[in-house]
């Protein structure tokens, strides 16, 4: 579906399009806490703040050499933990979000398009509720960018669920 707007003279194009997604879910008896423990454990931090030093002294060395450094085999982005805001709202729920990628890797995606940052790096929700088991939530990779036309000749989709489903199993295990 298409639909076009006027503003001041200048038009904008805006497309709706459908697409399936594949939710991966994996689940363990560990807790919570010893599933994010693990993850943060195996996963290293990027910092933007450090990453933004390079780029605004123009210093490409510096922003490869850094984003090699933080690539293997993925990087922790950014987190949020929702769990203490939904317990306070009477939820009886511990959850976590975190965008995980590998700024090398995800090079072949953005060479395709830049529309790739709605889903590199990778969102990831660990969650558990009362009595129940942890689990690890994501869209799969490759579902996700399948819905781009640009990216299908790209080979970092189906990387990327290897990778990270591996990642995750070990986490959960």
């Amino acid at each position: 579906m298409k639909s076009t707007a006027k503003a001041g003279g200048v038009s904008a194009q805006t497309t709706r399009a459908n697409y399936d997604a594949v939710l991966l879910t994996i689940r363990s008896s560990k807790s919570f806490f010893e599933v994010t423990q693990a993850i943060e454990r195996s996963l290293q931090r990027f910092h933007i703040p450090k990453l933004m030093e390079y780029v605004t002294h123009g210093d490409r060395a510096g922003v490869e050499a850094y984003v090699d450094s933080t690539s293997a085999p993925m990087a922790i982005f950014w987190d949020f933990e929702q769990g203490s805001t939904m317990r306070l709202a009477g939820i009886p729920i511990e959850s976590k979000f975190y965008l995980v990628g590998n700024a090398v890797i995800a090079r072949g995606l953005f060479e395709y398009t830049g529309a790739a940052g709605l889903g590199a790096p990778v969102r990831i929700c660990v969650s558990q509720r009362d009595g129940e088991e942890t689990r690890i939530d994501m869209d799969l990779p490759s579902a996700f960018f399948n819905k781009f036309p640009e990216t299908r000749p790209s080979s970092v989709p189906a990387l990327l669920d290897e990778k990270l489903i591996k990642i995750f199993e070990d986490a959960a295990a």
